[in-house]
């Protein structure tokens, strides 16, 4: 029973926050770039106001096109259901560390199918941007993971965290914590992989697959993009301070609820720092950034089995 009430509590607050880490870290952005920028809670008014709009969606359109806001929707809730992010404990039991990889590979999968059934100039060009760069992230994502479930002599999540394994803890870690990071800007298509900002047809990849939606569609494909922004920066989080055990008090709670509010603040100060100093990286040059990822995270895996 505590266990459910606490996976409760992990989920309703990541969802609540999602918004406010976007809305965050253009906030940050604006202030270091000179600019006044607008409040972070703008997003929450933000998501309601396109969730209010009418959907204007071409006949020629199949099911298809109408479902891939939903399944992207499920794979962002189902991360913050299944990691332990606020206890060291919680999240769905027994999640293993590659089937999340396939998870994560199934969201992009199905941005591509909405992006290649919107039949536009655009949306071919974003999902064959979008199958490349997941061809090339998907290699790093296993080694890293291999890293971390050889250190954690286990391939379940819960193992993983639940061992107060930090980043920290062993030499080798710190190498497949900065692959990591490098996944986490590939993976929510932020600098230098890509903008999330931008409609220039020369530049966008995300963008590109979801500019056919609108109204309730695209508000919960741009939700579903705060969650998975907002996971993997508790999850960097959680990998540099030990969460607290999973008990049913004020104290605990208030730790944990603490805990995540630090890492998302931090986190989102430290990404909008990257993106204000940084250009965006031409598409063909995608394959060093990534390859960077990978052989950071191949020498980690290195390094745990000789030592």
């Amino acid at each position: 029973m505590i266990t459910i009430l606490m996976l409760i509590i992990q989920v309703i607050l990541v969802l609540l926050i999602a918004p406010f880490v976007t809305g965050l870290i253009r906030w940050f952005k604006a202030r270091l770039q000179g600019r006044q920028g607008a409040s972070p809670l703008l997003m929450y008014f933000a998501l309601l106001t396109t969730l209010k709009k009418e959907h204007v969606i071409s006949a020629s359109r199949s099911w298809m096109f109408r479902f891939v806001p939903f399944m992207v929707l499920g794979v962002a809730v189902f991360l913050a259901l299944s990691l332990p992010l606020v206890f060291s404990d919680g999240g769905i039991a027994h999640v293993d560390l590659f089937v999340l990889a396939g998870v994560l590979a199934l969201s992009s999968v199905f941005l591509v199918f909405g992006g290649l059934d919107a039949a536009t100039a655009f949306g071919g060009m974003g999902a064959s941007r979008e199958m490349t760069l997941a061809a090339l992230i998907e290699p790093a994502v296993l080694t890293t993971f291999a890293a971390f479930a050889t250190v954690a002599g286990s391939a379940s999540v819960q193992s993983l965290f639940g061992q107060g394994m930090t980043a920290l803890t062993h030499p080798a870690l710190l190498l497949s914590f900065s692959a990591l990071i490098l996944i986490t800007l590939a993976e929510n298509a932020r600098y230098p992989v890509d903008n999330p900002a931008t409609h220039l047809e020369l530049t966008m990849v995300h963008e590109a697959m979801v500019l056919e939606y609108s109204g309730p569609y695209l508000a919960m494909l741009e939700y579903a993009s705060s969650i998975k922004l907002t996971v993997f920066l508790l999850v960097l989080g959680n990998l540099v301070w030990i969460k607290p055990e999973m008990y049913l008090d004020a104290p605990t709670i208030g730790l944990g609820v603490l805990g995540v509010l630090v890492s998302v603040c931090v986190g989102s100060f430290v990404l909008a720092l990257l993106e204000s100093s940084m250009a965006k990286m031409r598409f063909f040059r995608m394959q060093e950034y990534m390859s960077i990822a990978f052989f950071l995270a191949l020498s980690g895996l290195i390094l745990i089995l000789v030592v």
